[in-house]
């Protein structure tokens, strides 16, 4: 890029926190992870002022969580031009990473929470008011001797949060929080921002689907393919879902039930039960989404239905058979909601290509599928790379690919839009509902919106307060 337009582009930046002072600056900042030829990050110029609340979106992969963890200092020692600064060397910067679960430390609540406050010498008798209060603001309401382990996806990102808002920092960069938080969390969040920008303290969020903070967000960014960011003029528009196969087909008539549940009853570990009395069934081809709150126990049905999890109490029968991971291999597809967990191959070819070796058959058709499924999730180009080094999105999809790879009869998919932009979300809706339709693949899905693709789904379960109900959508 040009010089002249180089410093354009920070003048630009600076221009937005015209009149006040700046809080973080990026001039000129391009970063190469070690090894990569090509730079992630190109000459981003960005500015932000104390009590102001930024956003930068972006296509998935695009490099969003390196620019994150770049103003954070988390970087390894790749190449890098340009600079970062603060208003401040002792300015208090907490990151919220979208996939929580590799930031805790503690094993539990109140200690993941009170970590810091050890760290930094703060009087034991001020912690407990402290630990309190930041867990009431995010709406985390469990013991403090709580097992940090059993918490769901969104409840560990509200508690990273509140182990950051104890330290009181200057800005916090919050990576996709739409993506792990329900309505609720969302709101609790948006009342933490609200409140802290008053006080001057600032935000970064990156997010694939901004509107539901829009009300707080000053500044719109957007995180090009090519490295470079651009200021955005208006606010992204709402993410409208192309639905090109309206109505139910006939395949979705079949009598033939795949998952029969009658009278399920799980208790967590303290003998608490989780939810009670759950009956349900659901025959071959249908769609099938579990919807409730962080926490109400989604994964854990699921985790029921492939034999993961025994009930306490009722039965399962999948295929007329309890379900074991024995039994179910080669017929069921299982997508965990953190992707990291499930991923062990050196690439990504030969990650979606592993279930393909076990089955048999011959290379030249193995090749000929996996290239398929990676090219119809939009990630053929990452064939050769490691699935590890990856962006959380990138391994969902990943992890996707590997699965309907071989036409599994029944999937079981954990949050399985988490991560993915609006294209990459939209191309995976056409595989399922392909997989749905063409190939009678029956499809039960979580999700933590109650609008999230419900009119596309033959029938809901709503998961809340210990008790499972089937809806109509």
């Amino acid at each position: 890029m040009p010089f002249h337009r180089q410093a354009e582009q920070f003048m630009e930046a600076l221009n937005f926190v015209s009149g006040r002072r700046t809080l973080l600056c990026l001039e000129n900042y391009s970063y190469a992870y070690p090894g990569g030829r090509d730079f992630v990050l190109k000459n981003v110029n960005m500015a932000i002022a104390p009590g102001q609340c930024h956003c930068l979106t972006g296509p998935t992969g695009s490099g969003k969580t390196t620019l994150l963890l770049a103003i954070k200092g988390l970087l390894p020692p790749g190449r890098q031009k340009g600079a970062v600064s603060f208003s401040s060397a002792s300015l208090k910067t907490g990151i919220v990473l979208q996939n929580p679960e590799i930031q805790i430390l503690g094993s539990t609540i109140g200690a993941e929470v009170a970590f810091a406050l050890e760290n930094h010498c703060v009087d034991p008798v001020l912690m407990p008011e402290k630990v309190a209060k930041a867990l009431s603001d995010i709406g985390l309401k469990l013991p403090l001797e709580g097992d940090t382990e059993k918490l769901s996806i969104g409840q560990k990102y509200r508690l990273i949060l509140a182990a950051l808002l104890v330290m009181e920092p200057g800005l916090l960069l919050l990576d996709e929080p739409v993506a792990q938080l329900d309505p609720p969390g969302l709101e609790k969040l948006l009342t933490v921002i609200r409140q802290l920008k008053a006080s001057g303290v600032s935000f970064l969020v990156c997010e694939h689907h901004p509107h539901p903070l829009k009300e707080v967000i000053d500044t719109f960014w957007r995180l090009q393919r090519d490295g470079s960011v651009r200021r955005l003029n208006a606010s992204p528009p709402q993410i409208q879902w192309d639905r090109p196969y309206p109505g139910k087909s006939p395949s979705s008539n079949s009598s033939e039930k795949v998952i029969k549940v009658r009278d399920l009853a799980v208790v967590d570990e303290n003998a608490s039960s989780v939810w009670s009395d759950v009956s349900f069934s659901v025959a071959k081809g249908r769609r099938v989404v579990i919807y409730g709150p962080n926490g109400a126990g989604k994964t854990t049905l699921l985790r029921c239905l492939n034999g993961f999890v025994r009930p306490s109490k009722g039965s399962i029968h999948i295929w007329g058979e309890s379900p074991s991971p024995v039994r179910l291999r080669g017929r069921v597809g299982s997508l965990f909601q953190n992707p990291h967990r499930q991923l062990f191959e050196n690439t990504v070819f030969d990650e979606v290509a592993f279930t393909l070796k076990r089955l048999g058959g011959d290379r030249k058709s193995m090749v000929s599928k996996v290239e398929d499924a990676l090219s119809r999730c939009g990630i053929s180009e990452l064939s050769g790379q490691s699935p590890h080094k990856l962006s959380y999105g990138q391994k969902h999809l990943v992890a996707l690919s590997s699965l309907v790879v071989y036409k599994p009869q029944l999937l079981l998919l954990d949050d399985p839009f988490a991560g993915l932009d609006q294209e990459k979300s939209q191309q995976v809706m056409e595989i399922l509902f392909d997989l749905s339709e063409k190939e009678g693949t029956t499809i039960v899905w979580t999700s933590h919106n109650p609008d999230s693709l419900s009119d596309w789904a033959h029938f809901a379960l709503h998961v809340e307060g210990g008790q499972i109900v089937a809806q109509p959508v």
